[in-house]
């Protein structure tokens, strides 16, 4: 296990990682086969959590419409941000065991900044965050949230169903769920799908430190 830290978006980011490489991580999954959910790359640095980093950055958390949510956090990193950047004790859950463990690690790891603490208290929400294993498809709460923030799940052009169901059932009126992809083929036709849905979708561009993603930018009914 590695210490490391990252600026992110202006904001110091304590996190714990296991050393990789991408060749190292896809070595890993041929031989894991079809198991999806012992993948190992949740240990990858994606694009998707500097776009996100980036988009939020300049917001007011206090304008947000609820408890947030990372969904498929895999190391914690934007659970580790909201933390240090905002005292936002965002709800974090992955369907991979070890990535929860980690991310409940690097979460705890980073403190709010001076201040927010009282914020955090206000809202309601465990000291230090909480992280959980959950599968969208079968997820333990009832909470709607009033903000969803989701990277890289559209590698696959099945994940697109399930995770408007779970946003339908789990998004706040008046909330929106962030979702960032690297511009996969398999994102194709999501935002019309979601639309198809009841959302309202907007497409937005972000890059950080040279990484870009596309982000669809979904609520629930019209704007």
């Amino acid at each position: 296990m590695q210490e490391r830290a990252m600026l992110l978006s202006g904001t110091r980011v304590r996190y714990a990682t296991v050393p990789y490489t991408p060749g190292i991580l896809d070595q890993v999954t041929v031989l894991l086969g079809l198991r999806e959910r012992t993948w190992p790359y949740w240990l990858e640095d994606w694009p998707a959590t500097w776009a996100l980093a980036s988009l939020l950055a300049g917001e007011n958390p206090d304008a947000w419409p609820g408890p947030v949510l990372d969904l498929g956090c895999g190391s914690g990193i934007m659970g580790a941000w909201l933390r240090a950047r905002f005292g936002i004790e965002a709800f974090s859950c992955d369907f991979n065991s070890d990535a929860c463990r980690l991310a409940a690690r690097n979460v705890a790891a980073n403190a709010p900044a001076i201040g927010d603490e009282i914020r955090a208290a206000d809202r309601e929400v465990p000291a230090r965050g909480r992280v959980f294993c959950a599968d969208m498809r079968a997820f333990p709460m009832r909470t709607r949230f009033g903000l969803v923030l989701a990277g890289e799940m559209l590698y696959a052009k099945e994940n697109q169903a399930p995770i408007l169901a779970f946003l339908s059932e789990h998004l706040e009126e008046g909330g929106r769920c962030l979702l960032a992809d690297k511009g996969r083929s398999a994102a194709e036709g999501f935002d019309a799908a979601a639309r198809a849905a009841g959302f309202t979708v907007a497409l937005r561009e972000a890059e950080a430190e040279g990484r870009s993603a596309r982000v669809f930018e979904l609520r629930l009914g019209s704007a």
